[in-house]
């Protein structure tokens, strides 16, 4: 009896552990998705093209983000940002802790919530940027 308890016992436990891995698995690939280096291949804010001539990538890591926007053609950049960011589900949270954007000033130290989706090699951000709607398609380029 007392070895079929033992037995129960270790059985519950090795369940119980996996369950758990498993759980804390599923969180942590949820996150990986978007981790990588990504190319915006379409950009609209307040429903205008963002994009235009720039080139712009996107380097996101395990709890952090920096992007740059140039001009491939002037060999010069158009903006730059960067910070920390968190994600809960499809909502991506970034702290923005740099800009360099005309007008960008202001969100320094300031949280901005975005939807994210990823299907495949394709990214989508949507929200809301000083109040203006903004939407980002990216594509996986590492």
């Amino acid at each position: 009896m007392k070895r079929l308890l033992t037995v129960i016992g270790t059985a519950a436990l090795v369940i119980a552990t996996i369950v758990w891995t498993q759980s804390r698995t599923s969180a942590a690939q949820a996150t990986n998705r978007i981790i990588g280096t990504w190319q915006l291949v379409s950009g609209q804010v307040g429903g205008q093209d963002s994009l235009g001539n720039n080139t712009e990538i996107k380097m996101i890591s395990a709890k952090h983000f920096m992007w740059i926007s140039y001009d491939k053609s002037k060999m010069k950049t158009t903006g730059a940002g960067s910070g920390s960011y968190t994600l809960n589900g499809n909502t991506y949270k970034e702290h923005i802790d740099f800009i360099d954007v005309s007008g960008g000033e202001s969100l320094v130290g300031t949280d901005v919530v975005f939807t994210v989706k990823v299907d495949g090699d394709t990214l989508t951000q949507t929200g809301d940027l000083l109040g203006t709607p903004l939407k980002e398609t990216y594509k996986r380029i590492d």
